[in-house]
C-alpha cells in the first residue's frame, strides 16, 4: 500500500508510527498554521526518510496534485489537517481519502469537536472515520468506536486519549482496503447532525450570570489547555481559570453570580447561579499562573467580582 498522511499532528503522526514499520507511508503533508509543529513534523520524517510537505490554502492543489502524481497513493488519510480537500484531489487516490474525526458523527462536526463535547457535558464521545467529502465532516463513514467521556477531564487528557483509538482504527481501515475486505459505508444522518465553528471569544469566556456551577467547571476544562483557559476578568484584567471544583452545598449570601464569597489559604470561592459554588483552583494572570491561595492572598477579598467583560470590574488587582 501506498499511503499519504495529511496532518499538523505530531502525536498523530507518533501514533500511526507502524504505517512506516509497514513501509506503507510514502509522505506527510501539513499545513503552514502550527510552525513549531511543523519543525518536529520535518525532522521526524526527514529521518525516517519520508517525504514532508508543507502547503498553503493557495497552494494545495498544485503541490498535492504533484505529489500524488509522483506516489501516485493507494489511499489517503486525514488526521488533523485544517484545510479543506477539493473534489479534483479527495477523488484521486484509487481506495480512498478518509478523514479521522473527533467525535460521533453526525454529531459535532466542525474543527474542535472535543471542546464542544466536554463544555456540554457529554458523557460519551468518541472517533469517526469518513471519506472526505464536499463539506466539512459530512462524507459517509466507515468506521466508528464510541467510549466515555469522563468528569473533570480537560480538553488535553480528553484529546490524547482519542489518539490510540483513533490510530488503530485507521491501521484497521488500511489493513481492510489492503485485503480488498468490503467496507460497508454509512451515508450520515443530516437530520441529526450539529457543526460547531472555529472557537472564538465568546465561546471561552465565562458568563457568571447565565452558567451554572457545573456548566463553568466543564467550560473550564474544554478551554485547558488548548483554548489558553477559560476567560473572566477581575478588577479590570483579564484573568484564565484552568482548573475549579464544584462546592457541595449552597451558599447562604444573596449576592450576583461572579462574586467571592471567601478568599484565604484554601483559595477562592465564587457564588454562581442558584447559590452554587465553585473553588477556584488554578488561573493564569498577567504576572503567570498561579494556585487559587496565591491568588487570594494579593488581596482579594469576599465582595470583589468575576464579570464577563472588563467593563463591569472596578479596579487593579494590586
Amino acid at each position: 500500500m501506498r499511503i499519504v498522511l495529511f496532518t499538523s499532528l505530531l502525536p498523530a503522526f507518533a501514533a500511526l508510527d507502524q504505517l512506516r514499520s509497514e513501509g506503507w507511508l510514502k509522505a506527510v503533508v501539513s499545513t503552514d498554521k502550527i510552525p513549531a509543529q511543523n519543525g518536529q513534523l520535518k525532522i521526524v520524517c526527514e529521518n525516517a526518510g519520508i517525504k514532508f510537505l508543507e502547503v498553503t490554502q493557495s497552494s494545495l492543489v498544485l503541490v498535492v496534485e504533484q505529489l500524488f502524481a509522483e506516489v501516485k497513493p493507494d489511499a489517503a488519510i486525514m488526521f488533523g489537517f485544517s484545510y479543506r480537500i477539493p473534489a479534483i484531489i479527495y477523488q484521486m487516490p484509487l481506495l480512498g481519502f478518509y478523514n479521522v474525526h473527533f467525535s460521533l458523527l453526525p454529531a459535532y462536526r466542525g474543527p474542535d469537536p472535543v471542546f464542544h463535547q466536554l463544555k456540554n457535558g457529554e458523557q460519551v464521545g468518541g472517533v469517526s472515520i469518513h471519506k472526505v467529502a464536499r463539506r466539512f465532516d459530512s462524507g459517509d463513514i466507515v468506521l466508528q468506536q464510541p467510549f466515555p467521556l469522563f468528569p473533570g477531564e480537560t480538553w488535553g487528557l480528553c484529546f490524547s486519549r482519542h489518539i490510540p483509538t483513533a490510530a488503530g482504527m485507521v491501521m484497521e481501515l488500511l489493513r481492510k482496503l489492503n485485503e480488498g475486505t468490503f467496507l460497508p459505508t454509512l451515508a450520515q444522518d443530516e437530520q441529526r447532525a450539529s457543526y460547531h465553528k472555529r472557537l472564538d471569544i465568546d465561546d471561552t469566556t465565562i458568563k457568571w450570570d447565565i452558567q451554572t456551577a457545573a456548566q463553568i467547571d466543564s467550560l473550564v476544562n474544554a478551554c485547558n489547555p488548548a483554548a489558553g483557559g477559560a476567560l473572566t476578568f477581575f478588577r479590570q484584567l483579564p484573568v484564565r481559570v484552568f482548573e475549579v471544583s464544584q462546592v457541595e452545598g449552597q451558599s447562604g449570601q444573596d449576592v450576583q453570580p461572579g462574586t467571592v464569597i471567601h478568599a484565604g489559604a484554601d483559595g477562592v470561592y465564587v457564588q454562581c447561579l442558584n447559590r452554587q459554588m465553585l473553588r477556584i483552583n488554578i488561573l493564569s494572570l498577567n504576572e503567570g499562573v498561579i494556585s487559587g491561595a496565591k491568588f487570594a492572598a494579593l488581596g482579594i477579598q469576599a465582595g470583589d467580582i468575576f464579570g464577563a467583560s472588563e467593563a463591569m470590574q472596578p479596579a487593579s488587582v494590586h
